[in-house]
């Protein structure tokens, strides 16, 4: 259960994320633009995210901790397009872990329709091969993975269904908002979401998709969401969350966010507060975009032989 409570999270946390001249008002222009990203045929866009911790807690493990995630260096460059049912990421995720430094690059392409993922597998055999028992034949291949064999519940619905009903559990909500919580600057258009709205949202997508839950959890969940809620809402402060968007005519050209939440034990005065801020930049809209991974014309190695692979390198260190 707990997996799924997450999984409403995230969608409450992403599609805060996501929703963010004329005479259309400010909540107009956050509204559409919120629509239009989602409604893409396709695009390419590049994020930045930075993430920092700051505490005050009895543990002398947090600074090293802390200081190991605020060097993190991670972005994610993407391509998008709905008509061909492929989505394409390069990771890039560069940091230290003493004595270890990280330097990834990590393309992967997810065939939609066909729910296939190929991972290339050079950067993370470099940077891990000597940890894990990577195997080198697998440097310049494809790493297939059919996303219906994982381990784990899936919906009985599809990508692009979940993202309508998503996509309408805040269109719904915008549209309460009030005026004054939308605001402009030039082209740039910024949307504040309270405490209240995040808890609401997360309630609102758990009771949207109660279908991943069985009865038994929707049960449990009637009996201690609102426990749940309340027990969070002592130690949690939203401290800020704003989502921003930059409009170049009815063109999404910019979005941003930033979440600010400040976790405190009321008892102990000790705390523990995450920053989180990301910018992604479009281009080529409902435009051509091109995919730099082609598994027709590379060599593919399916993931349970590459299981197997590995299985055997780790009985021969025995």
């Amino acid at each position: 259960m707990y997996k799924k409570t997450i999984l409403a999270l995230a969608l409450a946390a992403t599609m805060i994320l996501a929703a963010c001249g004329d005479d259309r008002s400010d909540k107009e222009v956050v509204v559409d633009a919120f629509n239009s990203m989602l409604e893409a045929e396709s695009y390419e866009a590049s994020s930045e995210f930075d993430l920092e911790f700051d505490a005050d807690i009895n543990d002398p493990m947090f600074d090293q901790f802390a200081g190991m995630i605020n060097d993190f260096d991670f972005k994610v460059d993407q391509v998008y397009d709905a008509n061909q049912q492929l989505q394409e990421a390069v990771v890039y995720f560069n940091g230290s872990m003493p004595p270890l430094s990280i330097d990834l690059e990590v393309p992967f392409l997810q065939d939609l329709e066909n729910q296939t993922m190929y991972i290339q597998t050079d950067s993370i055999i470099e940077e891990f091969g000597m940890m894990f028992p990577l195997p080198d034949e697998a440097r310049g291949k494809l790493i297939e993975i059919n996303l219906d064999d994982l381990e784990g519940e899936a919906p009985d619905f599809e990508q692009d269904e979940m993202e309508q009903r998503a996509q309408q559990v805040m269109t719904d909500f915008l549209d309460q908002k009030d005026e004054s919580e939308f605001t402009n600057d030039g082209d740039e258009y910024t949307v504040s979401f309270t405490e209240d709205d995040f808890m609401y949202l997360v309630e609102a997508f758990m009771n949207e998709f109660e279908e991943l839950f069985t009865e038994e959890e929707l049960a449990m969940m009637d009996e201690d969401l609102d426990e749940a809620m309340e027990e969070i809402s002592e130690v949690l402060s939203i401290e800020q969350i704003e989502t921003s968007v930059v409009i170049n005519g009815d063109e999404l050209e910019e979005q941003s966010f930033v979440m600010d939440f400040l976790f405190e034990d009321p008892d102990s005065n000790e705390f523990i507060q995450i920053y989180l801020a990301g910018n992604t930049t479009y281009s080529n809209m409902n435009s051509d975009v091109e995919f730099t991974i082609d598994p027709e014309n590379e060599e593919i190695l399916d993931f349970e032989e590459l299981e197997q692979i590995m299985m055997d390198a780790m009985m021969q260190e025995f």
